[in-house]
């Protein structure tokens, strides 16, 4: 009898132990997962914080609408040509990308018949969208500005932008559209619907969210990318209007200019936090643009 009391005892204390020993390891693990969140919370909040405290005071009217003044590199006048230039650069980028990307990722995921294709095209696509800006620069320039002889130009630079947006648009559409339930597949052609009628109707709007998503990501990076346009748009100073064959100022480009070779502080700081608030302010719209997509 006293040996099985023992073994009682022993089992009640070898259970008290694993349920102390959970207990830990559900607190530490509790405990990383708060300080990885705050952190990866805190550190772009922090970043943000540290460039308006250095560039709130170069966000003037004449900093934001009023071109470059004096010297090409100052840092005085405004930067409202590098505003200009981003966005149309971006624009003419997307009208690429959007057109290859969607098209080559719902080729993929709807009408393409093999998946050994499927799969050589994924791994190309996915080493594409792992290749540095730089590399994006020098083949533009190699071939949109030497051999097409559209020179340093906005045409080079949109087009050399559409090139890195391209992998990341075309995987985000085929993700998204091979994420949607096959259930909703079935049923549709338990109905007998045709394959064109499935897609529009059923396919596309379930995965257009996630596929808006993909396209604000590429965007925002490419907003924010300054070497895919160092040898194919960039230019250090302009005040001419914005011409297809014309060199144009960019945000990120602007922002390498002046640090790297005048370091004016303030005028940096400025662009650094205009350049951040635009890629907030796009995230923003995309986001409530999904959220009224999704709610009706």
């Amino acid at each position: 009898m006293s040996a099985e009391l023992t073994a009682v005892f022993e089992l009640d204390a070898r259970c008290a132990r694993v349920a102390r020993g959970t207990r830990l390891s559900d607190a530490l693990y509790h405990a990383i997962a708060w300080a990885a969140g705050l952190t990866g919370m805190l550190i772009p909040v922090a970043i943000l914080v540290y460039l308006a405290w250095f560039g709130v005071s170069a966000l003037t009217p004449e900093f934001l609408f009023s071109p470059p003044r004096g010297s090409s590199l100052d840092g005085a006048g405004g930067i409202w040509p590098a505003i200009k230039g981003s966005f149309a650069l971006v624009g003419i980028g997307l009208t690429l990308a959007l057109a290859f990307g969607i098209g080559g990722g719902v080729y993929l995921a709807e009408f393409n018949t093999a998946p050994r294709l499927e799969r050589v095209a994924r791994f190309c696509v996915d080493s594409l969208a792992a290749v540095p800006g730089l590399v994006y620069s020098m083949f533009g320039y190699a071939l949109l500005v030497v051999a097409l002889k559209f020179k340093i130009s906005l045409l080079a630079g949109g087009i050399t932008l559409g090139f890195v947006m391209l992998p990341l648009i075309l995987i985000g559409a085929h993700e998204a559209l091979r994420a949607v339930d096959p259930a909703l597949r079935e049923a549709a052609h338990s109905l007998g619907v045709s394959h064109i009628y499935l897609f529009t109707r059923v396919v596309w709007p379930v995965a257009r969210p996630a596929i808006l998503t993909a396209i604000v990501l590429s965007a925002v990076h490419a907003l924010g990318a300054a070497a895919p346009l160092l040898y194919t748009s960039a230019t250090v100073f302009t005040k001419e209007p914005l011409g297809l064959f014309e060199p144009v100022m960019a945000l990120p480009t602007h922002l390498y200019f002046v640090t790297s070779e005048i370091g004016a502080t303030p005028y940096a700081f400025g662009t650094a936090l205009v350049l951040a608030l635009l890629v907030l302010i796009v995230s923003a719209l995309a986001v409530a643009a999904k959220r009224r997509k999704v709610i009706q």
